[in-house]
Formats: structure tokens, C-alpha cells, sequence
């Protein structure tokens, strides 16, 4: 497992050894850590290949190799982060209680964890929110739909904090710290923006691996005839087993076709945007 520290971090060590706040800034560094490591302990317990680590100042990102099927585990593995920041707050707490750590380390401390936990959680990626979000998202949308929804709104977001960190808004002094990091958001939803194909494409191919889902209900969709077979590939959800009902153009019921039909057709590229009425049941 790759381990890299982002550059933006370096830059913070750089101005913490001129501003004099050396050990502030390591022990953030051992929050983030502690932070990210709660993400690996969860993503290991549910057996996920994690391949790399990169630590930022306000976190990490864990990138896996694989798409995981389970909204649960995703659930879990998102939130493990932010609960390793409200465990050393309590632990802090205990600590202060009995004298081990005086009244203004501890305060530093316990905001220092409540700003990385609370500014993980906003919905801009790569920030755990964005991966909470999405989360929610699969619930009630297609895969795909549900990850351009995320990045849009990751999106809107990272422009009213670049609005903030220029001081426009509440006329005061510029941020740079905030703008590095607007400049970082935007080029992380660049990035994830063009993982959007690959990540559907790894996500169809998970679905053919899988066994069919038939214990739980199915999602009924509802197509014309005419609508080609990429296109409903593009209304599969995570975690769901899907009935295609193929209406005619006068709205009568043709044939109905289970997903694991139309999932064997990406092995064959022609046959993707033929009109999924074409599909032998």
C-alpha cells in the first residue's frame, strides 16, 4: 500500500516553521492520521484492496482498486473517519478530567479535532461528505447519476468556498490557504470527472461477476422500445437487482427482461446501442 503525503502539506509545515507553531502543526498531523487510519481499519475489516494513501492537511484519501457493491460498507468506511475525531475528543476529555493535560492544550485539541471532523463532512470531493453523500445518493438513484449529482454539487460547493476564501463575500481578507485548497477541490472533481467512465464500467462489470440479487425486491424499470441498450445499463443501481419492462411505442408491454440479460451484452460493444427490445429473453 503506496503512502504520499500531499504537496499543499509540506506547504503548511514550511509556514508552520516560520510562524513558530511547529508542534500545533505536527500534532494536526497526527490527528489527520489517526483520522485516515480510522477509513483503512474499516475498509481492511470488509476485505477492500486499499492501494494507495494520500495524506492532505484536512485528511486523506484511500484509493481502492476495486467497486464495492455494499452501500452499508461504504456507509462505514466513510464515517470511520470522522469517529476517530469524536473518540479523541472523548478521550481528551477523560484526559483533562483526571490532570494529565492542562485546560489550554486540551481545548486546542478538541478544536482541532472538531474542525478536521466537521470540515471532512462538507459534500466536496475529496472530503468524506462527498463520499457520504453519494452514499445516499445510490439509495434512490442509477450509479452513474447518482456520481455526476455528487460532483456537481461538489462542484457549486467548492466555488461558494472559493466565494469565502476570497473575501468577497463577508468583504475581508483574502484566504490564501482557501484558495490553494479551492484550486485543489476543483482539480479533484476534474479528476473524479473523468474516472466517471472507467468507475461505470468497473461497477457493470462487478454486476456481471456477482451472483443476481433475487432475495430482494426488484427495481421495476420501465423503457420504450427503442431505448438502446447503453442507455439502461445507465439506470442500474448499486446494491439492487433490476426487471426491465419493454413497453411498445403504444404503450403495450412487449417482453420483460431480467438484468442479468442485458449485463451480457457489454462483452460485445455492437450490441450496446441496439435497441434493448433486440435482447432474447
Amino acid at each position: 500500500m503506496k503512502i504520499s503525503i500531499n504537496p499543499f502539506f509540506w506547504l503548511v509545515i514550511i509556514g508552520a516553521l516560520v510562524t513558530g507553531q511547529f508542534l500545533e502543526i505536527i500534532t494536526l498531523f497526527g490527528i489527520v492520521v489517526i483520522h485516515e487510519l480510522g477509513h483503512i481499519f474499516a475498509a481492511k475489516s470488509y476485505g477492500w484492496n486499499i492501494s494507495e494513501i494520500q495524506l492532505l492537511p484536512f485528511g486523506g484519501v484511500a484509493k481502492v482498486d476495486q467497486i464495492n457493491d455494499s452501500l452499508w460498507e461504504e456507509l462505514i468506511v466513510a464515517v470511520a473517519g470522522p469517529l476517530q475525531n469524536g473518540i479523541m475528543i472523548f478521550i481528551t476529555m477523560g484526559f483533562q478530567r483526571i490532570h494529565i493535560w492542562s485546560p489550554e492544550w486540551t481545548t486546542f485539541f478538541i478544536e482541532a479535532n472538531m474542525m478536521i471532523a466537521l470540515f471532512n463532512l462538507i459534500p466536496i470531493v475529496p472530503l468524506d461528505g462527498s463520499r457520504i453523500l453519494k452514499v445516499f445518493l445510490f439509495i434512490f438513484l442509477p450509479f452513474r447519476k447518482a456520481i455526476m449529482i455528487t460532483l456537481f454539487i461538489s462542484f457549486v460547493l467548492a466555488l461558494f468556498f472559493f466565494i469565502w476564501a476570497s473575501g468577497f463575500l463577508f468583504i475581508q481578507k483574502i484566504n490564501i490557504n482557501g484558495i490553494v485548497l479551492t484550486f485543489f477541490f476543483v482539480y479533484s472533481n476534474w479528476m473524479d470527472v473523468k474516472q466517471v467512465p472507467f468507475l461505470f464500467w468497473q461497477f457493470l462489470l462487478k454486476k456481471v461477476d456477482d451472483k443476481p440479487k433475487r432475495n430482494i425486491p426488484a427495481v421495476l424499470i420501465i423503457i420504450s422500445q427503442d431505448t438502446t441498450v447503453i442507455q439502461a445499463l445507465r439506470l442500474l443501481r448499486k446494491e439492487r437487482y433490476h426487471l426491465f419492462y419493454i413497453l411498445s411505442n403504444h404503450g403495450e408491454l412487449l417482453k420483460v427482461i431480467p438484468e442479468e440479460k442485458v449485463l451480457r451484452t457489454i462483452f460485445n460493444k455492437k450490441e450496446l446501442h441496439q435497441p434493448i427490445n433486440h435482447i432474447e429473453i
